[in-house]
């Protein structure tokens, strides 16, 4: 059996849209390795426990992402996912040096090496994100998330996640109906019921995408009340929402929130995340012209996610 890892050297901005055309490609996951994650710099104890600073260093300004490949033509591949990131300049993406390499690896050294850099770790005030492999010392008042990002973008551990999540604790009650737009693995609809709500609809346009959050949301046990579907963002999504959620990049919500407002119930919390600090002040004006009134605006390392509701007419 052939294993291959591909190495993309990219900028901050570009991380989430090149995962995404890695995990098109129909990778077995996805590692990041971003020096400048504050999360991971600042160490901050119990928080942050499964990595060694010295395998953030890179020796140039960017980050550097990595997909495992199985039993494929590996040339044809690394020109295939070198045209995709071509065509993410079409989108003003800056995609820093953009160098692509690959080398093979064995079954093995993939399932053992990414795995150790994934432990369990918490989030906002109760929430303990768990792979399903690890064990942990659960506290009483803790909900914990059982997760494996399989091939879906989601596994806490980036800030735009765990600024969402942090969210969804602080502006969900428990009667809320919840709606998780790009869902990825499906951790965010898993937060909602975790927390309490009695019925999520996740979507994302990515088959394995739904696929993973499906699996997922029945090992946390949430089957009964978060209803998955694959679907382009909201078009598959006749019903409305107290809280809505999206993780994308910045351009994506801004062309959401034309329609957002489709799926929002009357003074419902838009939460909306996946965006770069250069671009929070034009998703937050682009929101405002839209009738949006700003909640919070909150920062972590790079990234940024914004809180809004839509304004009540009068």
């Amino acid at each position: 059996m052939s294993w291959y890892e591909v190495h993309v050297k990219t900028s901050i901005e570009a991380i989430d849209a090149v995962t995404g055309v890695l995990y098109s490609y129909d990778a077995t996951g996805v590692m990041i390795n971003n020096p400048n994650d504050a999360d991971f710099t600042n160490q901050e104890e119990g928080k942050w426990d499964y990595y060694d600073p010295q395998n953030l260093k890179l020796d140039f300004d960017g980050a550097l992402l990595t997909g495992y490949y199985e039993n494929c033509d590996i040339e044809v591949l690394v020109s295939d996912i070198k045209e995709s990131l071509e065509a993410l300049k079409d989108f003003d993406i800056d995609l820093g040096c953009g160098e692509v390499d690959y080398k093979e690896i064995f079954a093995s050294d993939w399932e053992n090496e990414w795995k150790k850099y994934f432990k369990p770790f918490r989030l906002g005030n109760h929430i303990v994100v768990k792979p399903s492999w690890e064990t942990f010392d659960i506290k009483s008042d803790d909900l914990v998330i059982e997760i494996d990002p399989g091939n879906a973008f989601g596994s806490g551990t980036h800030e735009t996640t765990s600024m969402c999540i942090e969210m969804i604790e602080k502006y969900m009650t428990s009667s809320d109906t919840v709606i998780d737009v790009g869902c990825g693995s499906g951790i965010l609809a898993i937060a909602a019921g975790k927390l309490g709500s009695k019925h999520i609809i996740a979507v994302d346009i990515d088959e394995n995408a739904v696929k993973t959050a499906t699996d997922n949301v029945a090992l946390n046990g949430l089957s009964d009340v978060t209803d998955v579907r694959h679907g382009d963002l909201i078009n598959v999504i006749p019903e409305k929402a107290d809280l809505v959620v999206a993780n994308i990049i910045a351009d994506v919500i801004v062309k959401l929130s034309d329609d957002i407002d489709t799926i929002l119930k009357p003074d419902a919390t838009f939460i909306s995340s996946g965006l770069i600090l250069d671009k929070v002040d034009w998703v937050v004006e682009e929101l405002k012209k839209r009738n949006f009134n700003i909640i919070e605006v909150v920062k972590k390392g790079e990234w940024a996610v914004v809180v809004s509701k839509k304004a009540k007419e009068l």
